[in-house]
């Protein structure tokens, strides 16, 4: 990972950032093509180990660090990216009709100071036939999710426009992905809010699905958060009655926060939202206020937004991430990051006596609660709903 930083990152960080990072996708596409290039950078990155191995939703994980969607949004590269050891993949966010994005340039900025970046993407994609028909010959060792969201056009589309591109956005990948996560809303993409943040039209949606398909590959919400407990069991009171329904994605707008080391006047300059190491603590929060409501053996959440480390990624899961997503991170530590990730985890489970990364998984709850939690031991920290406290 060293040599990433001292001498890869230095020169990619000479070049435009959303340049470089296409002209990067299409050069490690290039690269992967070949079997054989595959199967030697699956050698340098490997690490596994029983202990990261986890099955939730009726798919099988050979650890819980994955990749979210929005680094390759078309798929162009995915198969080369998996040789880096996640433990799971998105491609995405797809939209159902091709969209150039947001038109303003630049819209992808570095913000070195804070090891963050802020985007203004406004999920630009080929399009959900397109990007379908690329996966068609995609085989991974891990399981490939397909993140989708509503098309960028510029304007709030009407609510049945949105429920039902939605509908229809996941059809051509049906068969071919492991699972879907439906993006209710991109913070950066120019029509603004989500219709989907209000319950009652996010029942609609969940009622489209079930209504045109007989079955459906587990989905998760990628969900705008609330953080209030009586906000976030009337998310849970809608998705109760949709069984594919497996989980959340929990997500906060990333607004820059005033203790970033960047010059104000550099972020004048730049839109969008930041992601980075600012994010982790609200990430923590917001793993712990929806575990308290969540029934984990109903749900899983997954969780990204800060995690550079090991240490990261373990305290997530102890608030209660069953899996973890890795993003800007890539771009300041390089591909050897998984990898270090992984053995990290193993020596924080040995630390502490477990023998799975899945018994970690909302530990810190129990504690914090004065109970006293063996190694091994299931932690179900869901009180009835009509008073509990959100910690």
């Amino acid at each position: 990972m060293s040599f990433y930083r001292w001498c890869v990152r230095p020169f990619l960080f000479q070049f435009d950032p959303e340049w470089i990072h296409h002209h990067t996708l299409l050069a490690a596409r290039a690269v992967g093509r070949p079997a054989l290039m595959r199967k030697a950078l699956t050698r340098l990155f490997e690490f596994d180990d029983p202990r990261l191995h986890v099955s939730y939703a009726g798919l099988d994980f050979p650890n819980p660090v994955g990749l979210p969607g929005g680094f390759d949004k078309n798929g162009l590269a995915i198969e080369t990216i998996a040789t880096a050891g996640f433990g799971f993949l998105e491609v995405g966010s797809v939209s159902l009709h091709p969209s150039a994005g947001n038109p303003e340039r630049p819209r992808l900025f570095r913000l070195p100071l804070d090891e963050s970046i802020m985007i203004y993407y406004g999920v630009p994609n080929e399009g959900a036939d397109a990007i379908a028909k690329r996966l068609t010959t995609v085989r991974l060792p891990a399981p490939l999710g397909i993140n989708v969201v509503e098309t960028n056009t510029g304007r709030m589309a009407p609510t049945e426009e949105v429920i039902e591109e939605l509908a229809e956005s996941v059809r051509p990948f049906l068969g071919m992905v492991d699972y879907i996560v439906i993006n209710m809303n991109c913070p950066n993409s120019m029509g603004g809010a989500s219709v989907l943040d209000e319950p009652k039209t996010l029942q609609r949606l969940l009622e489209s699905y079930r209504e045109r398909y007989p079955s459906l590959p587990p989905m998760f919400l990628k969900i705008n958060v609330p953080l209030e407990a009586h906000r976030i069991d009337a998310v849970l009171e809608v998705t109760d009655s949709y069984p594919f329904v497996k989980g959340f994605i929990p997500s906060a707008g990333k607004k820059p926060p005033s203790s970033l080391r960047t010059p104000r006047e550099q972020l004048a300059k730049m839109r969008g939202s930041v992601t980075g190491p600012h994010t982790r603590e609200g990430a923590n929060e917001i793993m712990r206020a929806w575990y308290a409501r969540i029934d984990p053996s109903r749900y899983i959440l997954v969780s990204a937004g800060g995690i550079f480390s090991a240490e990261d990624a373990y305290e997530r899961i102890r608030a209660g991430a069953s899996l973890v997503q890795v993003y800007t991170a890539l771009i300041y530590r390089g591909p050897g990051l998984v990898k270090n990730i992984k053995q990290g985890l193993c020596a924080l489970l040995e630390r502490d006596g477990l023998k799975n990364i899945s018994e970690a998984v909302g530990i810190d709850h129990a504690r914090r609660a004065g109970k006293s939690v063996a190694p091994g031991a299931a932690t179900s920290p869901m009180p009835a709903k009509d008073d509990a406290p959100v910690e």
